[in-house]
């Protein structure tokens, strides 16, 4: 049988990569359509992965699921107090660990925390968290141009890496910016598998004929609704 990927998305910034070995939760807020909760009666280890400590991307009931648990890689400010301290890993910006044969570095953001790539099982899966390009319409332009150079400066850490599935923000209250974030992760990195937007604040995102133009051969996953779930071949 050929080696897999299973994505699933929990909500929001939610989601689950299921592996040869084990099953990585990552930013899990809610999960409407208990998808974690069946995971945690099943055979493989949970890996949870916490971005940041904002309300929409860390919940502190994750500590429910310890016994089902092997690790807990946070965010250095995530407060998470109720899991053991063998299993609790917290993370500056930058730093890289190895944890039974699984590579983690977290990157930058711009705006709390910090983002994720982990490698394990042969795959190299991102969860950018927060990390966007933050241009609100109605903002000043010194805010926006601040944005940008922290966009610009993050961006420049993942220049040249080639990843299998990414996580990336598309939030829809940034309106004729939506997809600037996205466009430029592209411009910087190679996805093999998967791209998959997330972080929605509106409505799901629906690919610009400019984006379609510039990107047709990136592969795509929307996901609408928690509960949704896709299989990917390796």
């Amino acid at each position: 049988m050929a080696a897999a990927l299973k994505l699933s998305y929990l909500n929001h910034s939610g989601f689950t990569v299921e592996t040869e070995s084990k099953v990585l939760v990552f930013d899990y807020y809610q999960d409407p359509a208990g998808i974690v909760s069946s995971y945690a009666v099943g055979t493989k280890p949970l890996w949870f992965f916490v971005s940041h400590w904002h309300g929409d991307h860390f919940n502190k009931h994750i500590a429910d699921f310890e016994q089902q648990t092997a690790q807990y890689i946070v965010n250095k400010d995530v407060k998470l107090k109720q899991v053991a301290a063998d299993k609790l890993h917290p993370l500056d910006i930058y730093d890289t660990i190895s944890i039974d044969g699984v590579n983690i570095t977290q990157y930058g953001s711009t705006d709390e925390g910090g983002s994720f790539m982990v490698e394990t099982d042969g795959s190299r899966i991102f969860h950018a968290g927060d990390l966007n390009w933050w241009h609100w319409m109605g903002d000043t332009d010194s805010n926006n141009a601040a944005a940008k150079e922290m966009y610009d400066k993050e961006m420049s850490h993942l220049e040249g890496q080639v990843i299998d599935v990414a996580f990336f923000p598309v939030d829809a209250r940034l309106e004729a910016a939506r997809e600037w974030g996205i466009l430029g992760f592209l411009d910087k990195v190679k996805i093999t598998k998967c791209l998959v937007p997330m972080h929605y604040f509106g409505t799901p995102w629906q690919p610009s004929i400019d984006f379609q133009a510039k990107h047709d051969d990136v592969p795509l996953w929307i996901p609408r609704e928690g509960g949704n779930s896709i299989t990917i071949l390796l």
